[in-house]
Formats: C-alpha cells, sequence, structure tokens
C-alpha cells in the first residue's frame, strides 16, 4: 500500500472541509448535549501513513492535548487512537463569531496486514504530533525443493 503525498489540497479537499464546516455550524445549535442531544463534539484529527522496507510509521497532528489523555490500542489488525481534548475551563465564556478547534473526543482507526511485528510497536508524543512506528514482520520466503 503506497499513499501519495499532496503538496496542495485538491478542490475536492477543500469542498469537503467547507461542508466539514458547514455542518459543524449548523446541527450543534439545536441537538446540543444540554439539549437533551448526544454529544457531537467528536473530530478527526489529520494523519500522514508512509511505509518503507522495514516499517509503517503514522503521524498524527494532535496539537494543544497532553499526552495521558491519548490512548493507542492494537487488536484483530487493527491500531486504534483515542483521546479527548478538553476546553479550556479558565476562558471567561465569550460569544464565538468562529470556532474551528476542535474540542471533545475523538477515534482514528487503521488496518494494518498481518506481516506485523505487534509487539514492537512504538508510540511517541512530542510537540503535539504522536508517532508509532510499526515495525514489518519478516516474510518467509518459499523453500525450494529439490525433486529426486
Amino acid at each position: 500500500m503506497k499513499m501519495i503525498k499532496r503538496e496542495e489540497p485538491t478542490t475536492i479537499d477543500m469542498l469537503r472541509r467547507e461542508m466539514d464546516h458547514f455542518f459543524d455550524d449548523l446541527v450543534p445549535f439545536s441537538w446540543r448535549k444540554e439539549n437533551g442531544g448526544s454529544d457531537l463534539r467528536t473530530w478527526a484529527p489529520s494523519a500522514d501513513i508512509s511505509e518503507d522496507d522495514h516499517e509503517y510509521l503514522i503521524k498524527i497532528d494532535i496539537p494543544g492535548m497532553e499526552k495521558k489523555d491519548i490512548k493507542v490500542n492494537y487488536q484483530d489488525g487493527r491500531v486504534t487512537i483515542t483521546g479527548e481534548r478538553k476546553t479550556e475551563s479558565k476562558e471567561e465564556k465569550k460569544d464565538y463569531i468562529r470556532q474551528e478547534r476542535y474540542q471533545g473526543g475523538f477515534y482514528r482507526s487503521f488496518s494494518l496486514p498481518d506481516t506485523i511485528k505487534e509487539d514492537e510497536i512504538q508510540a511517541t508524543f512530542k510537540e503535539g504530533v504522536l508517532k508509532l512506528v510499526i515495525p514489518k514482520a519478516e516474510t518467509v520466503k518459499p523453500k525450494s525443493i529439490k525433486v529426486n
């Protein structure tokens, strides 16, 4: 699986982002948790996935969080990252004109091939970036058998 790095967002990416903002702005007015609705304040941080001959690398931007609020799990061929960005409780109640920084829980999940060393997965969090290094397992090469 090869990922292509995009230098600039495409028109579709920009349209998707604008539609996300539109629905984020529209929906919470009538379905806020305090009005009896479920908590719609979930978000999905951006991720880059790459690979080389030895490992897969996943980098996820999660600024404004502490590593104690991030959970990484691996089960059944899937790595799952969850966490919650808390609101700033010290801030006085303000009327926002626009609020684009997401607060609340997030969830990202990625399927991985069976050929990884699950016991050697490493996760580090530094300067708002979660970095997962997932080593590839050695592939078993077919053994040639001489026919007598």
